[in-house]
């Protein structure tokens, strides 16, 4: 009985022995895997991290030029607001005082239209150039004109 036992016991762990072959192999293979990517990643490692730290430095610096460029936006933003508003003063300013003329004896009428100077003096500048636009473009069309008539008659001369 008791060889039996033994001779039970001699197969089970041999037949235990031969089914766990395949299973050591595949441990055997990712131990080998897992060996070349520790190597690729010992190798690789400290490169990228360089470029990791070298690009965190870059956008630190971006980071800084766009802080210092939103502050000279601001500033200038600021002066501009500043020259507007003394130009807008100063048209009011001017716009206030009448001349020595209007004073003595012409009565002055409300023919300004309400808003603000700046405005005013703006829309009339716009159509300023308009006016001036419409006629440079027609001293052009008429110096293309000119040309092409005179071009038509000095080629019938010729002919």
């Amino acid at each position: 009985m008791l060889n039996v036992i033994a001779c039970a016991a001699a197969v089970s762990a041999t037949w235990l022995f031969c089914s766990a072959i395949p299973t050591l192999l595949a441990f055997k293979r990712a131990a080998e895997s897992l060996e070349k990517l520790m190597d690729v990643t010992r190798e690789e490692l400290p490169d990228t991290m360089a470029a990791v730290r070298l690009s965190g430095m870059e956008i630190s610096d971006l980071t800084v030029e766009l802080s210092d460029l939103g502050q000279d936006i601001t500033q200038g933003v600021r002066s501009s607001t500043r020259a507007v508003r003394i130009a807008e003063e100063r048209l009011r300013q001017l716009t206030n005082m009448a001349p020595p003329a209007l004073l003595q004896g012409i009565p002055r009428q409300e023919t300004e239209p309400k808003g603000p100077a700046l405005a005013r003096t703006a829309k009339e500048l716009r159509e300023g150039i308009v006016k001036g636009r419409s006629v440079l473009q027609a001293l052009l069309t008429l110096t293309r004109f000119s040309r092409l008539a005179l071009n038509y008659f000095a080629g019938k001369a010729k002919r």
